[in-house]
C-alpha cells in the first residue's frame, strides 16, 4: 500500500512540471477582415482545404 502511495505522489509531482496545454490563437480576421494581418492569414490558407 505505501508503494502504491508512494508512485502516486510521484506521478503527481511529475504532471505538476508540465506545461500548460495551449489554447488555439485567434485568427486575426476575428478582428478585422480588413486588416493586414488577416489578408495574410488568407494568402498563407488559400491552399488548405
Amino acid at each position: 500500500m505505501r508503494y502504491l502511495c508512494l508512485l502516486l505522489l510521484t506521478l503527481a509531482a511529475g504532471c505538476a512540471t508540465l506545461p500548460p496545454p495551449q489554447q488555439a490563437e485567434v485568427s486575426p480576421c476575428t478582428v478585422s477582415e480588413a486588416s493586414f494581418a488577416c489578408q495574410v492569414e488568407r494568402y498563407h490558407n488559400v491552399n488548405v482545404p
